[in-house]
């Protein structure tokens, strides 16, 4: 797929739960979960978390 297009990341809560330990951020310490969705966001993606 190439962006921009949206994303509609169903469960997401199950999955922040499951990402939820801080990655080694030198932007704040953002955990795994924080991590995926700021990339995809940096890559053109609308990431909708339901």
């Amino acid at each position: 797929m190439v962006p921009p297009f949206t994303l509609t990341w169903h469960d997401s809560e199950i999955a922040r739960r499951a990402l939820a330990d801080v990655v080694e951020d030198p932007e704040g310490g953002l955990s795994y979960f924080e991590d995926i969705v700021r990339l995809l966001e940096r890559r053109g993606v609308t990431v909708v978390p339901r």
